[in-house]
């Protein structure tokens, strides 16, 4: 593993396959980056997962709160 910087916004993060596998941890997680080629500059994992992350999240959120507050109905 290499310790690399981010290109986009200066974090130190690791980059390459940790012990045991076969692959580095940006093949696992998904690009959620519009018009991002991971061929080209190296960004952390935050970055990768970052803008639609947070409104998957935000999403997620919200239909929590709307199955918490909607009564169970059963049809028969």
């Amino acid at each position: 593993m290499q310790k690399l910087t981010c290109d986009e916004c200066g974090t130190k993060f690791n980059c390459g396959a940790p012990p045991g596998k076969e692959h580095c941890w940006c093949m696992e997680l998904p690009n959620l980056r519009e018009s991002f080629d991971l061929a080209g500059k190296c960004v952390c994992p935050d970055c990768m997962t970052q803008g639609k992350a947070k409104a998957m999240l935000r999403a997620r959120k919200t239909r929590q709160r709307q199955r918490r507050d909607t009564p169970l109905r059963i049809v028969r």
